[in-house]
């Protein structure tokens, strides 16, 4: 993780303005007030070993205006603790998963949150609030976050794959998101990389995509296939019962303990995640692609993370371009689950000063 020193700013030490990121998920919402730096500025609440947290976490209502209410709620009382007047913040992103209608800035078809279609999410926020609401992809939060203050600062563009459930990807080009014409941009989970007709079933019902070979999803069924021919000590670990989003890290505990079918199982998963990242870089040529989410394999503080990466890295090298495979960087995300808050935040500065620039 980023230190925690470059998260946490006491109200005093800010520099303003201050700009608010919500960060939308299934279960909870992660809501922070982030400063001019892109730094956190500490909300006051302690956790259970008495550490001061970077932002406060509610519950995820199912009706949207229930929410709503509760985010403004606790965006009111965040200034209160902090004695900061709300003048001095300029805006608010708003990251939430799924896709967006552009022009009424109301979500479509958003996962978990089917009540939520349809909403004017943004303008009624923004009454609640009154500040400006930008309307953002969660994923493309999250590489905002990676590119302001993470693993990406300093680069110019960067594109961020958060391996999960399922295969999320924000692309940021010169300090904008990449969003599309209809709230599609950077679905690179859905590259094609196998176009055969027995390619794997992707959870969008299309065969051969990403996310279908390099999900935790997908690597849990690419698992059960091959323990079914070959012997190996994750076969004992795997029960009727197991969950498929939990097989991924049986597959990661085993390679650790030298299980070859397992290790085996997580190199070819680097290989095929590398044919997605090829047609990323020939796509919009970013300067740094970053690996995040739930299924990294230990990501850089483990051998078995270190060797995953390096994988892709060779073998990306070998597929892409030269001048393209001599200057990429390819690396683990820093930040977390703050990249979600913190992106968002960002992305509304963004905003803030792209307005003012062009008036």
């Amino acid at each position: 993780m980023i230190e925690e020193k470059r998260l946490l700013h006491t109200a005093k030490e800010a520099k303003t303005p201050f700009f608010i990121g919500v960060d939308v998920g299934g279960t909870s919402i992660k809501i922070g007030l982030v400063d001019d730096y892109g730094c956190s500025i500490d909300s006051g609440a302690i956790n259970d070993e008495g550490v001061h947290l970077s932002c406060i976490s509610i519950r995820t209502e199912p009706h949207p205006q229930t929410a709503i209410e509760l985010i403004a709620e606790a965006i009111h009382d965040m200034f209160r603790r902090l004695h900061i007047d709300k003048t001095s913040c300029n805006g608010l992103g708003l990251g939430i998963p799924g896709t967006m209608d552009m022009v009424s800035r109301k979500l479509r078809q958003p996962p978990n949150l089917h009540s939520w279609e349809g909403f004017p999410i943004c303008d009624e926020l923004s009454k609640l609030i009154g500040l400006p609401v930008l309307f953002c992809n969660d994923a493309n939060a999250a590489a905002y976050g990676e590119y302001w203050v993470g693993s990406a600062s300093g680069h110019s563009s960067m594109a961020l794959l958060t391996l999960g459930t399922g295969i999320g990807c924000g692309i940021i080009i010169e300090g904008r998101s990449v969003d599309g014409a209809t709230g599609y941009g950077g679905e690179c989970g859905h590259l094609v990389i196998d176009c055969t007709e027995n390619a794997l079933l992707c959870g969008c019902g299309q065969r051969g995509h990403l996310e279908a070979y390099c999900s935790a999803i997908g690597v849990a069924r690419r698992t059960i296939h091959l323990t079914d021919r070959r012997e190996s000590s994750i076969r004992s670990r795997i029960s009727p019962e197991t969950r498929l989003s939990e097989i991924a890290k049986i597959v990661c505990r085993e390679a650790e303990k030298g299980d070859s079918l397992a290790y085996e199982i997580i190199m070819e998963t680097a290989k095929y995640l590398s044919l997605g990242i090829v047609s990323l870089l020939n796509t919009v040529d970013p300067a740094c692609v970053l690996l995040g989410g739930a299924m990294t394999f230990g990501g850089r503080d483990t051998q078995l993370g270190q060797h995953f990466l390096n994988q892709i890295t060779n073998e990306v090298k070998n597929r892409a371009f030269k001048a393209v495979a001599k200057n990429i960087v390819i690396d683990f995300a820093i930040l977390g689950s703050d990249a979600g808050y913190i992106g968002a935040a960002g992305l509304a500065r963004e905003d803030y000063k792209h307005y003012f620039e062009s008036h």
